[in-house]
């Protein structure tokens, strides 16, 4: 697993989900049942999930009609049901308070130890004053469940009424989880679980808000989709500009706290970095404690000048460097499946991107990045 397939998506909303779906009917289905066995074994009953995803229909519908179609489109073309592909298109919406609820009630009955999340993820930002060609840099390595059917593809977005747009996704789903749009836009994704997860109804998906960052012409346009309403679970969003503007999001249902770089550096994993709201994820998952620290000492490490030559400063070999690190092997940086776990947690790194904003590029690797080499794809 190494290169990625590329995928032009062009036309209408329903036109690019039904190209969607023919090209990745099989591995649609496959991504449904892989989130249903998921969700099984996270206590989630599937037939409630199903009647909640449906819900989603028409609210989706309601507040993003555009999207609500591509949705429909993916159906029509995988010949997948609505609800199943809804059921992708909100699995944070639902897995995230899952995991949240799981962990609970491991720790008020003292006997069962709560099971580590498959969701990891690290992701990197760096600004021009600290890279070596003056370039926006940002990407992230992406980890879930180690796939038995590969369900990743880059999109490539063509539109005439909104900005092209490169990024990786999921079969299935429509929203881009990691990529850049033809203003220099970029985003990256880290799954957060904090106390309050789940205890709010229906409200818009950060899939549906994944797309609307990538939709915008303006930096603070970008910013608005994780900004202006309340949410139902946590996520970390990274949102960059090609001009050298970074910005983390760590966003609660009822909270968002911005993270600005630190010397032209700015990584993030899977915990909250503010005290403001409970953060759950640290307890099933350590590795979050020392994984962004990490990568944010490695890349600090090249940012500075050499004291003999002058020379100095972060490109993109040095960051796919500190992708690939295995400290705290299997759950490294570049993570990789825990043996000693169930099959239905094999967890790895699936996907390891570096975007460069300025050249709306993407260096991409398929699995984890220690195991072949990055391919170049541009917008």
């Amino acid at each position: 697993m190494a290169e990625f397939e590329r995928v032009v998506l062009s036309g209408t909303p329903r036109e690019r989900g039904i190209e969607h779906g023919e090209r990745f009917a099989d591995e649609v289905a496959a991504n449904v049942e892989t989130y249903r066995e998921r969700f099984s074994h996270e206590g989630v009953d599937v037939d409630a999930m199903r009647e909640h995803a449906a819900e989603y229909v028409e609210y989706i519908e309601r507040e993003s009609p555009e999207y609500a179609a591509e949705m429909r489109g993916i159906a029509e073309g995988s010949g997948v049901p609505l609800v199943d592909v809804t059921m992708l298109n909100v699995r944070w919406e639902v897995i995230y308070p899952a995991w949240k609820a799981q962990t609970e009630k491991a720790n008020e009955t003292v006997v069962t130890e709560p099971e580590p999340p498959i969701d990891g993820c690290t992701s990197f930002g760096v600004l021009p004053s600290a890279t070596a060609d003056g370039t926006t840099y940002m990407g992230q390595n992406w980890d879930w469940l180690a796939p038995i059917v590969d369900t990743l593809f880059l999109m490539e977005l063509r539109r005439e009424d909104a900005p092209d747009v490169l990024a990786m996704t999921e079969a299935g789903i429509v929203g881009g989880k990691i990529g850049v749009n033809e203003h220099g836009i970029g985003i990256a994704v880290n799954g957060l679980i904090s106390g309050d997860d789940g205890s709010e109804g229906l409200r818009k998906p950060y899939h549906v808000r994944f797309r609307e960052v990538l939709d915008a012409e303006r930096y603070d346009d970008a910013l608005r989709p994780i900004l202006e309403t309340d949410r139902v679970c946590s996520a970390n969003v990274l949102v960059g500009h090609a001009d050298g503007e970074l910005i983390d999001l760590e966003a609660a249902p009822e909270l968002v706290n911005p993270i600005h770089p630190d010397g032209g550096v700015l990584t993030h994993s899977n915990h909250f970095e503010t005290d403001a709201v409970e953060s759950v994820n640290e307890r099933r998952g350590p590795s979050t404690l020392y994984r962004a620290e990490r990568l944010r000492r490695l890349l600090a490490a090249d940012a500075a000048p050499d004291d003999d030559s002058g020379d100095g400063g972060i490109d993109s070999e040095s960051i796919r460097a500190g992708l690939r690190d295995h400290f705290g092997r299997p759950s490294s940086i570049c993570s990789h499946v825990d043996e000693s776990l169930p099959a239905v947690e094999h967890g790895q790194t699936n996907a390891s991107l570096v975007i460069d904003l300025g050249d709306r590029r993407i260096l991409g690797q398929r699995g984890p990045p220690c195991e072949g080499a990055y391919h170049e794809y541009a917008l």
